[in-house]
């Protein structure tokens, strides 16, 4: 398949395409179904996956799409391409067409992003939008899927004996158990739309800023005056 990179041309009517983004190699299945405009650049459409999985922007990522591959370049890390100047319209995309993208190159979260429907008409300032999803995206630096699967299996554990020990009259100091901090807050099955699609508004918002769109280690900035649903 030609790569549209090689023409300049943009598409004439303004596109959409709805996504589904799944992280592979977890079950039951943790995904994100989403629609973007196609003037979405990849390193803005890194962001999107950010805030609509869950993850925190602390590590380097890539995309894979058709043997190459993008990215936003920061200190160690090199991409032939500016993504902040690569279209997501610029891919003649097909129903069905799928691509790749690696957040956490040790806990390597591979997700697949296939393009579900091609949209045209779309108005010009409509924002991203997360249409529905399942389950939390993993905490980070959680150690890659086997490690997230005994933590998980670990936090359970712990939760038991924490309430069995209440329940029995002899409660454990939860200081006495060497647990990280996401261990009493992380729950695998949340998952909250109206609270991705507000941070997702806040984000269109801050498309523009250079300072968004390189930044790496967390989100706290830019969404703590964001109020909870």
């Amino acid at each position: 398949m030609e790569n549209q990179l090689d023409n300049p041309a943009r598409p004439k009517e303004p596109l959409a395409y709805q996504l589904k983004i799944h992280l592979l190699g977890i079950s039951p299945q943790i995904y994100r179904r989403l629609t973007v405009r196609a003037d979405t650049t990849l390193a803005l459409l890194h962001h999107i996956i950010q805030v609509v999985m869950g993850w925190e922007n602390w590590h380097l990522h890539s995309f894979h799409i058709w043997g190459k591959q993008y990215g936003i370049r920061y200190g160690g890390s090199y991409f032939a391409d500016d993504a902040n100047q690569i279209r997501l319209g610029d891919f003649p995309w097909r129903v069905n067409d799928k691509f790749t993208y690696v957040y956490d190159f040790t806990d390597h979260w591979l997700h697949q992003i296939r393009i579900e429907k091609i949209q045209s008409g779309v108005k010009p300032l409509q924002p991203p939008s997360c249409l529905s999803g399942k389950r939390a995206c993993p905490p980070e630096e959680v150690g890659g899927i086997e490690a997230y699967r005994q933590r998980t299996l670990d936090q359970f554990s712990w939760m038991r004996e924490l309430v069995m020990g209440i329940l029995e009259g002899d409660p454990i100091d939860k200081q006495d158990l060497d647990v990280p901090d996401w261990f009493w807050t992380y729950r695998s099955e949340q998952f909250d739309r109206v609270e991705v699609n507000r941070r997702l508004a806040k984000l269109y918002q801050l498309k523009g800023e250079s300072d968004f769109l390189y930044s790496r280690g967390g989100y706290d900035y830019f969404f703590e005056h964001e109020p909870l649903p």
